[in-house]
């Protein structure tokens, strides 16, 4: 997988990642462990943000 991405696809993954995060800690309550969730979310979150990029805007080369 040598694909790059661009920035608008670095925005979209980051927003993605954010609204994931700022939804556990708000609509969450507090549990054991949930700290670790949080790290596993983020990063579970930051893969699903980055191959919904791919799919979701294309890579536009003239």
């Amino acid at each position: 997988m040598d694909r790059k991405m661009n920035s608008l696809q670095v925005l979209f993954t980051s927003f993605f990642v954010l609204i994931v995060l700022a939804v556990f800690i708000f609509l969450v309550p507090d549990f054991n462990y949930k700290s670790i969730t949080f790290i596993i979310l983020g990063g579970v979150s930051t893969f699903i943000g980055g191959r919904l990029s791919f799919l979701i805007i294309k890579d536009i080369r003239s």
